[in-house]
């Protein structure tokens, strides 16, 4: 039975590969977390009230942050939406996270901040930057380093605002790929693999000419219309707006990139990663139930 999330939402998940959690941890926590972040960015020289010194215009802070406005944020409510997807006591952080005894809670991070990308050029899908997660793991199909992308978001995020953006459907094409390769892949070799054989990857990603969906721009080509592949696997790009204490819970195999940022205001979040106790399961035989995350694989698979 699910806790937080509707049978709508996990079907989303399933189908698009993606959910949004509003409110999964309270819009002041949220917004005093964001407080802290801008104290640690006068470390890098980087004023809150002085644009001239938000450089450059994407910054990657390369660390975890622990504090009281943070260890709050781990919410039963974000919990328990995590546990709809990958399955009850699958997940190998929930004894930290609950951490009733030790408060042994995981840091948050790391933080692209973009404070202004491309806010000097028109407002396009980009051709560079898509990717799926895990640079520190060889990946499988069923491997268990990842869990679920958690995209936590600690500022106002509107449209054109530097709100990721989410190839919906592209984490079937990935499951498909990762299938036929046993031996596991080094994630580079494999996103770049994977981006020349499948059609409407190698024209989003640059690696194709320009007449795919010919007279069209790439807003057009990309975020309007839906392309549906050979497998029935329907693709689109989506821009992921959002508010302080909301989280997109994503797919391990998503395809996803940095978006510019026109809004004049600086886009906080940081990427989590739930990871699980063992490996993903597709052939279950013990009577334990598939997690949406098993089932969305199977799907893409048709096992």
């Amino acid at each position: 039975m699910n806790k937080v999330l509707t049978d709508s939402q996990i079907e989303q998940f399933m189908e698009l590969g993606w959910v949004k959690v509003e409110e999964a941890f309270p819009r002041t926590l949220a917004l005093e977390c964001q407080d802290f972040l801008w104290e640690q960015l006068r470390r890098y020289e980087v004023d809150r009230n002085d644009k001239v010194t938000w450089k450059p215009p994407l910054m990657f802070m390369k660390e975890n942050f622990r504090s009281l406005s943070f260890d709050q944020c781990h919410t039963e409510r974000l919990g328990d939406a995590i546990e709809d997807l990958i399955g009850p006591d699958r997940w190998r952080q929930k004894v930290a996270w609950n951490g009733e005894t030790d408060r042994n809670y995981p840091g948050w991070g790391w933080w692209p901040v973009n404070f202004n990308l491309g806010a000097d050029e028109s407002w396009s899908v980009p051709a560079t930057g898509w990717h799926w997660d895990g640079s520190h793991f060889r990946h499988y199909v069923d491997a268990p380093d990842q869990g679920l992308l958690c995209l936590c978001i600690f500022s106002e995020i509107g449209p054109h605002g530097g709100g990721t953006l989410i190839a919906e459907g592209s984490h079937q094409v990935v499951a498909r790929y990762l299938a036929a390769k046993p031996e596991g892949m080094d994630p580079h070799e494999a996103i770049a693999e994977c981006n020349v054989r499948h059609p409407w990857l190698a024209a989003l990603t640059g690696r194709a000419d320009d007449s795919f969906l010919a007279g069209a721009n790439r807003v057009e080509k990309f975020m309007t219309n839906t392309f549906t592949d050979v497998h029935g696997t329907k693709l689109r790009v989506l821009e992921a707006t959002s508010s302080p204490g909301d989280v997109f819970l994503c797919h391990p195999f998503l395809y996803h990139t940095s978006s510019q940022n026109h809004s004049g205001v600086t886009r906080f979040l940081c990427n989590r990663t739930t990871p699980l106790k063992e490996r993903m399961n597709f052939d279950r035989i013990d009577g334990s139930t598939y997690s949406p995350l098993e089932l969305s694989i199977k799907r893409a698979l048709k096992l």
